[in-house]
């Protein structure tokens, strides 16, 4: 088989990355950045209000998209919500400082698995096109994808985020290769996780390659896919994709 096109999941599959968003010191430190900017909140008060401004925007979102099994929000919205609910104005660089000041507290690490900027940067120059499909908020993973170095070694870039829809959902497939201009049997999901990656590209009719890594859920069944490396081997990863 001969695919021209990938579409590549981040998180578990190209990067690997740790996050905490429970810590006590990180709502501490985050209500200390809204009380600097004129937005007074207790840590446990400020952690209250984020998740049920969040949970609200889910059913927002759900109610904005009723055709999508699996809306997504722009988690911006809430950290503004929590600045205009205390009547400071903010400007959008602000909210989005602010997101970024959350995602780098509540980090403890992310790093790319080995061998994935060469295998994306060779998969280009053999006429490959290479498209990331992550579920994920914007505000957080376009600094990342910076921040490890690939934001230039994709095609393009679709972020369940900005489009309010998030895998399995088979909407979230077909925008990315509409817009793309590809065509279902050229294009190869690969990805980490059996109930969204590999799910919703069987669901839309392409084929995919499972990786399990150290971010995937638990393994309870033969997976899915078309092609499947089961021990995280990111090395043979590369070399089954140059391979076609």
């Amino acid at each position: 088989m001969c695919y021209r096109n990938f579409l590549f999941d981040l998180y578990g599959t190209l990067a690997d990355i740790h996050t905490n968003e429970s810590k006590k010191a990180l709502w501490a430190s985050l209500a200390g950045w809204y009380r600097a900017h004129g937005a007074q909140y207790s840590p446990w008060r400020l952690r209250r209000r984020y998740l049920e401004l969040a949970e609200q925007e889910r059913k927002d979102a759900g109610q904005r998209h009723p055709a999508f099994s699996f809306p997504d929000i722009q988690i911006e919205r809430v950290f503004q919500a929590l600045y205009h609910e205390k009547g400071v104005p903010v400007s959008a660089d602000a909210v989005a400082e602010t997101a970024l000041f959350f995602r780098t507290l509540s980090r403890s690490y992310i790093r790319l698995y080995p061998q994935i900027r060469p295998m994306l940067a060779e998969l280009r120059r053999n006429g490959k096109r290479c498209i990331l499909l992550s579920n994920a908020q914007a505000v957080f993973t376009i600094p990342e994808l910076k921040l490890l170095g690939i934001d230039r070694l994709f095609d393009d870039i679709f972020i369940s985020s900005m489009e309010e829809c998030a895998k399995p959902d088979t909407h979230f497939y077909a925008l990315a290769c509409e817009r793309c201009g590809l065509d279902a049997k050229d294009t190869l999901m690969v990805g980490n996780d059996l109930s969204t990656d590999i799910a919703g590209a069987k669901l839309f009719g392409i084929d995919s390659v499972y990786i399990h890594s150290n971010l995937s859920p638990r393994l309870t069944k033969t997976p899915d896919s078309t092609y499947a490396i089961l021990n995280g081997d990111t090395a043979r990863l590369k070399k089954l994709l140059l391979s076609f």
